[in-house]
């Protein structure tokens, strides 16, 4: 354990799921909650669909897509996983505890998983740390309805249009700047909005030719808010 935090220990400081917990409380903490570090090279699935889900995954290394399939086949990219980045929670804490979509490395990775149990249940040496826990947890499943509310409202706008302007708008809302690098491809960045890639290519043709934005591969500057 002690390999692992000097390892990860600044990343570790700085999940929410950990904050108000001293640097030196880290160490009894993850021993207590008997976490579990695994490794997945690209392209591997962590779960699925279906899989029984009973840990919290935290992202420590590597990045990965959280994907959603409809009947026919249909690819939708709900998130995408970086580290310090939690999953699974949600699952984790229903009493089915069965997952709806799949975790795909998108490259290799190196994930904690924590028993869900072990962060709300009672714990019999009476850690400190247990009620802190409990109470950032409530609140990470809190904010994750909120980001699953914008990608509803994402969802509901009816053109390609507007699906790309309502994505870069929350692009500039969370870097503080008309210019950022998005973490997908085009044909990741179309599963995501659940549009065609091809219809959305020749969208953002002509928002460039109207003036509106300017693209370097996955680099983008929008001149449209500045108006």
């Amino acid at each position: 354990m002690k390999k692992f935090l000097e390892k990860h220990i600044d990343l570790l400081k700085k999940i929410p799921l950990f904050e108000g917990i001293k640097s030196d409380e880290l160490e009894e903490m993850l021993e207590c909650l008997g976490v579990v570090d695994k490794t997945y090279p690209k392209d591997s699935i962590i779960f699925s669909v279906g899989s029984e889900v009973t840990s919290i995954g935290i992202m420590l290394k590597g990045s990965a897509h959280i994907i959603k399939e409809d009947i026919e086949g249909n690819r939708n990219i709900v998130a995408e996983l970086l580290p310090g980045d939690l999953f699974g929670e949600v699952f984790a804490c229903t009493r089915l505890h069965k997952s709806n979509v799949t975790v795909t490395t998108t490259s290799s990775c190196e994930v904690l998983f924590i028993k869900f149990k072990s962060v709300t249940g009672i714990c019999s040496s009476t850690c400190v740390f247990h009620n802190r826990l409990v109470e950032n947890m409530l609140q990470l499943i809190a904010e994750k309805n909120i980001l699953l509310h914008n990608k509803i409202e994402l969802l509901s706008r009816k053109t390609t249009r507007e699906k790309l302007l309502m994505y870069f708008s929350k692009q500039i809302e969370q870097t503080g700047s008309h210019q950022f690098t998005i973490p997908f491809s085009r044909n990741e960045m179309a599963d995501f909005l659940c549009v065609d890639r091809s219809s959305m290519s020749r969208e953002l043709g002509k928002m460039r030719d109207e003036g509106l934005l300017s693209f370097n591969k996955n680099k983008f500057e929008i001149f449209y808010f500045k108006k």
